[in-house]
């Protein structure tokens, strides 16, 4: 996560990159989870982001999917990720979930959010799916409205 992120910031291949994504990302249009998929999305999202603010490390690394588990194997390691990337994500002022994205594989669900520092964020979620039929976590980018400063 967070060696993207600072790689997307030096290297203006990587940041068009991104954007392409990004741009594409948004411009998908239903996803193949209904109501009770987002639903359930939503509630992993949300249960992550209750134990960043609360500083449950073991509960916000079991939101992850295995793949990212695997990337980062201990939740200490984990936590060390997202305070240096995410930190908009630790104790947002303010979230609002906006949904999924319309018509995207994997789902990608989008969450604003609003960093202690006041900036705002847009959270995309990419969720993935798990054999016994539960979402988890698979990656997020966090991109900066428009108009915020950096």
């Amino acid at each position: 996560y967070s060696s993207l992120m600072r790689s997307t910031r030096r290297n203006p291949v990587m940041r068009a990159v991104g954007c392409a994504l990004l741009v594409l990302v948004l411009q998908a249009g239903p996803a193949v989870a209904g109501g009770a998929g987002e639903a359930a999305m939503r509630t992993i999202i949300e249960r992550q982001l209750m134990a960043f603010r609360s500083g449950d490390a073991e509960t916000a690394y079991a939101q992850a999917s295995p793949h990212i588990r695997s990337i980062f194997p201990t939740s200490g390691i984990f936590m060390g990720m997202v305070k240096a990337g995410y930190a908009a994500l630790i104790r947002p002022q303010d979230v609002t979930f906006l949904g999924l994205v319309p018509d995207t594989l994997p789902p990608v669900y989008r969450v604003l959010v609003e960093g202690r520092d006041g900036r705002r964020w847009l959270a995309l979620y990419q969720m993935s799916l798990q054999p016994g039929g539960a979402w988890l976590i698979g990656g997020c980018t966090l991109v900066r409205l428009a108009g915020e400063s950096t």
